[in-house]
């Protein structure tokens, strides 16, 4: 779409609404930033507030720490009073915590809630802690680990509040006070390690190392602190930091090193350590006060820096605004206005209308020039319209002369074609009795008069048709009674074939189906030979495994009698043995009596023995002869098998022969009674047809009657001309 099909209404809109559109981006997009910027200065406020309650917190907790520690050191001697006046700050300040962690909540941020539940946990467990120090039921390094925590959790929070409240603009400020605070709380650990130390008279190993620590962290984090604050704040706060107490705690701290791990500490006043250090805390904790109210004060300044500029942004856009709100009526009234007039007087004239209000505009500029020049045209236009409009008259009353010659020369027309019709309908009437010589006489006009020469050469090409046709009528009914003769004859011929046919279809069925038993029978008989020949060769193998089997039995046979014959021959060797020894015992006289009998008895044994294998070979011999008669028969047997199975392998090859002739005079005959089914198939079916042709024949010759009567009724112009003159005849 071209910018010129819009129309100049909302060309003009668009064109005051893209700069307002985007002068209103921009100042939604500065009055936004600095409306942020004005909640994060108030949130910084509150971020402060809650910066000095942690901080307070902080503070009296240290104090009470300090205060159970030297109630332990000093087993209920001391720091009583202190301790229960510490304690009743710190629950003070519990209930304002409760509003700080109110606010992580409400934060969100995901560490903040960490160190929140871990102030939580801890600040549950401090009833608990406190019974246990009025109990004496825990040690000094236990109560100073709870508390150090408590504050470490803390100081964590207030960590995190500065970095937050640090990215919304007051970052070294911030930044220093959780220095500061951190330092104090090393300051709170230092306190409470020399105290320990004095009380006992001597450094403990396991802190020792951290104590040395502590005093360069202190430096360090305060030379940060220091590097942080502004440059016209940095002097005079390092010079309120240079106080007799830090000097007098700097000194007692380098006596009690100077002989280090081993020192003796007793000569240490421990009062004075402890008064020393509060006053040093307490000197940290007012510049750490002091320093929070300059960030307050800061929040305050820069809240309401960012509310005037609001302001200021919100004023200038309102004011531009409303100037282009002016503008734009003005536009309207003196320019949309006019260009929708002259728009709708232009598309009345485009419509046809004619009596439209001429436009009168005092204006000079372009809108008003433009008003004269329609008025002028409208003026034009109507001339032009009124002679147009009398030339149309004109061609109207043309056109109507012209129509009324047309409508009497359609007239002359109509008489002419209403003639020709009526003398073709005479014609075709004639026609329609069957008068096929009749002619048109009487001319037609020019135009028409082809219909007549028409219809008279039509009407003579019909009749030399009619001859035709009447003639080959003719023909066609004499050859169609020949026809339906001969096919009356061809049918009677045909049936009787086909009863001849169907009866021999019907034996030659019959034979088959007496071949096909048979040829089952025989198939029958061939499986039994192949059953008696499978019998026979099963047979003979059976012989064959008989015969071996009568082998290896007389084989075994011989074994065994090699074996009765080394038993007999043992027995005999036994005998001669115990012969021996019977002749040994007799020479022993007396002590050989009893060696004599067992002799005596074994000898019987071997005679026994002896005997009973000489039987056992006689029954082998007879066995190993009874064997070799049966291996003798049954070699006879597998002969006389052999001989069987000869003629039963004879008797299935002529069987086979038998039954495979059997099949094929089954197959030819099965062939010949298909062709002949077939020859009866086809023999019915001709005569069926012959049937069908001596009807068609036979109708053929009806319908060549009926044809030739209903030519009949036509009449020639010879007929006619014959009828006449038999008439005049007559």
């Amino acid at each position: 779409m071209r910018l010129t099909d819009i129309s100049v209404t909302w060309r003009l809109a668009f064109a005051l609404a893209i700069p307002l559109l985007a002068l209103a981006g921009l100042a939604y997009v500065e009055i936004d930033n600095t409306y942020v910027a004005y909640v994060n200065a108030r949130e910084l406020g509150v971020v402060s507030r809650d910066l000095g309650i942690i901080g307070d917190l902080v503070h009296i907790l240290q104090s009470e720490r300090a205060e159970a520690v030297g109630l332990l050191a000093t087993k209920g001697a001391r720091h009583r009073t202190e301790l229960t006046s510490a304690r009743s700050a710190v629950d003070s300040n519990l209930e304002l915590i409760a509003r700080v962690r109110a606010d992580i909540r409400a934060e969100g941020d995901p560490t903040l809630t960490r160190h929140e539940q871990s102030l939580e946990q801890g600040l549950a467990d401090l009833t608990t802690v406190r019974s246990r120090i009025d109990a004496f039921g825990i040690s000094q390094s236990e109560a100073f680990t709870y508390y150090t925590a408590v504050v470490r959790n803390l100081m964590n929070i207030s960590q995190e509040f500065s970095l937050d409240a640090g990215a919304r603009g007051v970052v070294g400020k911030m930044m220093a006070y959780s220095l500061l605070m951190n330092a104090k709380e090393v300051a709170g650990q230092e306190r409470n390690l020399g105290h320990s130390f004095i009380a006992d008279g001597k450094f403990n190993e396991a802190h020792y190392l951290d104590f040395i620590g502590m005093f360069g962290s202190q430096k360090s984090l305060i030379s940060q602190y220091l590097d942080l604050v502004p440059e016209d704040d940095r002097e005079r706060y390092a010079a309120s930091l240079h106080t007799p107490d830090a000097e007098a705690v700097e000194k007692i701290r380098a006596a009690m090193m100077k002989a280090g791990l081993a020192a003796d500490l007793t000569g240490f006043d421990e009062q004075e350590w402890l008064e020393r250090s509060a006053k040093r805390i307490e000197r940290l904790k007012e510049l750490e006060n002091e320093t929070l109210a300059t960030i307050i004060a800061d929040s305050q300044t820069i809240a309401d820096g960012e509310y005037h500029h609001l302001l200021k942004v919100a004023g200038i856009t309102g004011g531009v605004l409303t100037l282009a709100f002016f503008l734009a009526v003005s536009l309207s009234l003196t320019v949309v206005r006019p260009l929708r007039r002259l728009t709708a007087t232009m598309q009345r004239l485009a419509a046809g209308e004619i009596e439209v209000d001429l436009i009168q505009s005092d204006s000079k500029d372009e809108i008003g020039q433009m008003g004269s020049a329609v008025s002028r045209y409208i003026a034009l236009a109507k001339e032009r319209m009124l002679k147009e409009i009398a030339e149309q008259e004109e061609a109207e009353r043309i056109k109507r002369l012209a129509e009324k010659a047309a409508e009497e020369e359609r007239a002359a027309r109509a008489a002419e074609i209403a003639f020709a019709v009526e003398q073709l309908g005479k014609g075709l009437d004639a026609l329609s009795t069957g008068e096929i010589g009749f002619r048109l006489q009487i001319p037609f006009s020019d135009t028409l008069d082809a219909l007549r020469t028409n219809f008279n050469g039509s009407m003579d090409r019909l009749c030399g048709i009619m001859a035709t046709i009447r003639e080959s009528t003719g023909n066609l009914h004499g050859g169609s009674h020949e026809l339906q003769i001969a096919t009356d004859d061809l049918a009677r011929r045909t049936e009787r074939q086909a009863a001849a046919l169907e009866e021999a279809a019907a034996s030659i069925n019959e034979i088959t189906s007496a071949l096909g038993s048979a040829a089952k029978r025989a198939d029958e008989a061939g499986s039994l030979v192949k059953e008696a020949t499978h019998t026979a060769q099963h047979s003979g193998s059976v012989v064959g495994e008989t015969v071996t089997a009568m082998h290896h039995i007389e084989q075994s046979s011989g074994q065994i009698g090699q074996i009765i014959g080394v038993i007999d021959e043992i027995a005999f060797q036994t005998n001669l043995l115990a012969l021996n020894a019977g002749v040994e015992a007799a020479r022993a006289g007396e002590s050989g009596r009893g060696f004599a009998v067992v002799a005596q008895e074994v000898r019987e044994l071997a005679q026994r023995s002896a005997t009973a294998a000489r039987e056992i070979k006689a029954l082998i011999s007879r066995s190993t002869q009874e064997v070799a008669a049966g291996v003798r028969l049954v070699h006879e047997t597998g002969e006389t098998l052999r001989g069987i199975e000869d003629f039963v392998q004879k008797i299935n090859e002529r069987v086979t022969a038998i039954v495979s002739s059997a099949h094929e005079q089954k197959a030819a005959l099965e062939e010949i009674s298909h062709a002949v089914s077939q020859m009866d198939q086809v023999t019915q079916q001709n005569a069926a047809m012959v049937e069908q042709a001596s009807a068609a024949t036979s109708s053929v010759a009806t319908e060549a009657d009926r044809l030739n009567a209903q030519i009949a009724m036509f009449r020639l112009p010879n007929e006619r001309a014959a009828s006449s003159s038999n008439r005049h005849a007559a």
